[in-house]
C-alpha cells in the first residue's frame, strides 16, 4: 500500500503536467487568434517544476514552439529532469513505515530515556550505560521501526543511537555515526550496527574510522568495505527464512571480515522482523514472532558487549 507521501508526489506530478499541457494548448490557441500570450518563461518554467512531460506533449500535440531553438533544447531537458527527479521522488517517498509497536517504543520510561538529537537521531539512553551502539536502518525503512530492538538493548545497558539518514537511505548518510558518537563524549566503547543496506553503510564508515570502533554488528547484512583489520568482535545475525539477503554476496563478504567474526542464524526468523515495519516484498515467511527474533538478536548483542567489557 502506497504511503501518503507517495500519493502526494504522484498527485503533484499529475497536476503540474496537466497544467503544462493545457498551458501550451491555450497559448497555441491565443497565438492563432492574436490574443494576449502566456510568457515563454512561464511555459518553460512549468516544465522545470515537474511538468516536463506535459510541456513536451503540449509542444508535439499542439505543434507549438517547435521551431524555437530554446524550446527544442530546454523542453526535452525539462522532460529528462521530470523523469529523473520525479521518478526519484516517487521511489524514495514509497518506504516502509514503523508499526504501532515501534511508535510506542519511542517514549521515555524510568529505565530508558529517549532523546531526539540535533540531526534527527533518536538516542535510547539507559541510566548507567556500559557501551554505545550506533544503528543504521535498512533502505527505505522509517528509522523508528527499529525502536523496539534498540529499546530492548538500552534496557540492558547499551546506549543506542538510531540515525536518520536522508530519504531513509543509509548510504546517503554514511558519516552519521560521527555526530552520534560526538553527542556522547563520555562513552568510550562504541559498536556500529546496521540492518540490510544499513549494515553496508555502517561498514563503510567503520572502514575509514577503525580506531574509533570497537565492534560491528550486521543484521541480515554484510560489508562492501574491507573490515579485516578491525581489532574487535564482529557479529552477523541472519534469519533462516530470509529471502531478501543475497546469500552469494553474503558468503563472499566474509573474506572482508575479521577472521574471528561469528554468525548467529535465528531459526524461523526472516529479513523484516529485525525491525517493525510489516512484511517486506520478496521476504520469506517467518515461523517465529518478531518478539522472539528481536529478543534473540538483543541477547547476542548483549553477549558481544559483555565480551568487550571482559577485554582488558
Amino acid at each position: 500500500m502506497l504511503g501518503i507521501e507517495t500519493m502526494l508526489v504522484g498527485i503533484y506530478l499529475a497536476v503540474v503536467n496537466l497544467v503544462a499541457f493545457v498551458a501550451y494548448g491555450i497559448d497555441k490557441r491565443r497565438a492563432l487568434r492574436g490574443d494576449w500570450r502566456i510568457p515563454e518563461r512561464t511555459l518553460l518554467a512549468l516544465g522545470f517544476v515537474g511538468g516536463g512531460l506535459g510541456a513536451f506533449l503540449g509542444m508535439r500535440v499542439f505543434h507549438h514552439k517547435t521551431r524555437k531553438l530554446r524550446f527544442r533544447l530546454l523542453v526535452p531537458l525539462a522532460l529528462a529532469c521530470t523523469l529523473v527527479v520525479g521518478g526519484g521522488a516517487l521511489y524514495f517517498s514509497d518506504y516502509y513505515h514503523a508499526d504501532d509497536a515501534a511508535v510506542a517504543a519511542v517514549s521515555s520510561s524510568e529505565e530508558v530515556e529517549v532523546r531526539s538529537l540535533g540531526g534527527g537521531e533518536l538516542a535510547f539512553v539507559p541510566a548507567d550505560p556500559v557501551a554505545g551502539m550506533v544503528f543504521y536502518p535498512g533502505a527505505k525503512v522509517q528509522p523508528e521501526a527499529y525502536a523496539p530492538l534498540l529499546r530492548a538493548c538500552a534496557q540492558r545497558g547499551v546506549l543506542c543511537v538510531l540515525v536518520r539518514p536522508p530519504l531513509n537511505f543509509s548510504l546517503l548518510g554514511i558519516a552519521a555515526a560521527e555526530d552520534a558518537i560526538q553527542a556522547f563524549p563520555e562513552m568510550q566503547t562504541w559498536i556500529l550496527a546496521g540492518h540490510s543496506l544499513g549494515g553496508v553503510a555502517a561498514a563503510a564508515y567503520a572502514a575509514d574510522n577503525l580506531q574509533d570502533i570497537d565492534a560491528m554488528v550486521f543484521l541480515a547484512s554484510y560489508p562492501a568495505a574491507d573490515l579485516s583489520a578491525l581489532d574487535g568482535p564482529t557479529l552477523s545475525v541472519v534469519g533462516s527464512e530470509d529471502q531478501v539477503l543475497n546469500r552469494d554476496a553474503y558468503s563472499e563478504a566474509w573474506t572482508r571480515l575479521p577472521v574471528e567474526a561469528r554468525e548467529l542464524v535465528i531459526e524461523g526468523g526472516n529479513h523484516a522482523q529485525f525491525g517493525n515495519y510489516g512484511k517486506q516484498r520478496g521476504d520469506g515467511v517467518a515461523t517465529i514472532v518478531w518478539e522472539s527474533q528481536q529478543a534473540q538478536t538483543a541477547d547476542a548483542i548483549i553477549s558481544l558487549v559483555s565480551e568487550l567489557q571482559a577485554t582488558p
